[in-house]
């Protein structure tokens, strides 16, 4: 009657472990699809919320500052945890005309991270993160920027959260050098 009942227990055991892992696959898989329809619908409401936010007084962008610019923003000013005076954030901004809308697209990596949308005033911009459904009405995120030159771009970011705390960057954004090999 013993035999084999140490193997058949063994067998149970490790089929056991196989579906256990097998849930907690499942399960991983789940969050992940969570968080990308989480994205999608932020995505959205960015999208739907940039047409809104259009100033019959902006001017177009012009097409030399369209396009792919490189970002530091260096914390210069906080009171709210997670900054540092001294911080320093690098990022791509990508920036795109819609109508009479900018839209910039801020990249780290080929990650997107955030929308601004705003408008060009013919000396420079005035960009904000548009609240979604799941951000606090309280929080904003605001870029002035300034053109310094057919490749600068420079101003301040200022992040207000919640919790009345705020955060300002000063902003240098330059043309990304274009070498020999790219041509």
């Amino acid at each position: 009657m013993g035999c084999g009942l140490e193997d058949r227990k063994k067998e149970l055991d490790e089929r056991e472990l196989r579906i256990a892992d097998r849930e907690r696959m499942v399960i991983l898989r789940e969050k992940e699809l969570q968080l990308f329809e989480d994205s999608l619908k932020r995505n959205i409401a960015i999208r739907d919320s940039s047409l809104l936010l259009t100033d019959s007084s902006s001017l177009p962008l012009p097409d030399s500052l369209s396009g792919s610019w490189d970002v530091t923003m260096l914390c210069t000013k906080t009171n709210c945890t997670g900054f540092a005076v001294g911080d320093t954030r690098k990022e791509t901004w990508l920036f795109i005309k819609r109508d009479e809308v900018v839209s910039v697209r801020a990249m780290q990596g080929d990650k997107l991270i955030r929308v601004y949308v705003g408008a060009f005033n013919g000396e420079g911009f005035q960009l904000s993160v548009p609240p979604t459904a799941t951000d606090s009405l309280s929080s904003s995120m605001t870029v002035s920027l300034k053109v310094e030159g057919l490749n600068k771009l420079s101003g301040e970011r200022l992040i207000r959260q919640a919790d009345g705390c705020n955060s300002f960057f000063k902003v240098d954004i330059t043309r990304p050098a274009v070498s020999k090999n790219n041509l």
